[in-house]
């Protein structure tokens, strides 16, 4: 079990990379995760692009958002207790930690205030930061990669965060 959560993890790490969420794509810009961020022009800028896709176990959704002239991205991966078939969200944010720790040379830093529990992972592959955090029975990964000089990757990743922190908390 320990050695498919690690793989899924360092999946989702090269996945993040090379910028495709995974699971199978819908046709519609919505699902879960892209429910998670109610405004993504205050991230992205005016007319975001916005692709929803389904996400495979243990992945629920997955949602990419891109600025209108590329120069912003982002991407939030739901896992729910449905898609997780029973996991414990505690070992799955974990997992997922660990996966990103391995990846980089910048110690991994906890973040006070969003959800039960964050962490934060920087300088992984294509410069991006990444936030994985779990609330009730969900866990959140988010990431944010960014070559506009006016918002950095960790701006983006926490926007992203902190609005899915906010959805998640609302019944």
């Amino acid at each position: 079990m320990k050695t498919r959560l690690w793989a899924l993890g360092s999946a989702l790490i090269f996945l993040a990379a090379c910028g495709q969420g995974g699971g199978r794509s819908e046709a519609s810009a919505s699902n879960e995760a892209c429910a998670l961020i109610a405004d993504a022009s205050a991230i992205f800028g005016a007319d975001p692009n916005i692709v929803a896709n389904a996400g495979d176990a243990p992945i629920a959704a997955v949602c990419q958002f891109s600025s209108a002239d590329g120069t912003r991205s982002g991407e939030v991966l739901l896992f729910n207790a449905d898609s997780m078939g029973g996991a414990n969200p505690a070992d799955q944010l974990a997992t997922l930690a660990q996966a990103w720790d391995g990846a980089t040379e910048t110690p991994l830093q906890p973040i006070a205030n969003l959800g039960d529990e964050a962490q934060l992972a920087t300088d992984l592959p294509g410069y991006q930061t990444q936030i994985v955090f779990r609330q009730g029975a969900n866990v959140v990964a988010v990431l944010g990669s960014s070559g506009d000089a006016r918002k950095s990757a960790e701006q983006i990743a926490r926007a992203l965060a902190a609005a899915a922190a906010s959805s998640l908390a609302t019944p």
